[in-house]
């Protein structure tokens, strides 16, 4: 759990692996628990190396997580996938 944390929504000006896949992969959902459109989101990011791409916006929260500093970085589409499938608590 975060002990305090700031959310921003920032335009990468560079790439940036992409947090969220990690999530996705250790639920062990994908793919038998995900509809269409999300496997086609799952895939995209695929192809993209599970990058957050320059130029993109993402999700970017810092703060302190279980005591250490940190900062987690997640695209959006897959953001909103562990978002809608309760799949981590941010």
């Amino acid at each position: 759990m975060w002990d305090f944390a700031t959310v921003t929504r920032p335009v990468a000006r560079k790439d940036y692996d992409c947090q969220a896949w990690s999530w996705i992969d250790y639920s062990g959902c994908y793919p038998n628990d995900f509809d269409e459109e999300e496997v086609a989101i799952i895939e995209k990011a695929r192809s993209e190396g599970f990058k957050i791409i320059k130029g993109t916006k993402y999700l970017r929260v810092s703060g302190k997580w279980d005591g250490e500093m940190t900062t987690y970085c997640a695209r959006l589409d897959l953001q909103g996938i562990c978002d809608d499938h309760e799949l981590q608590e941010l």
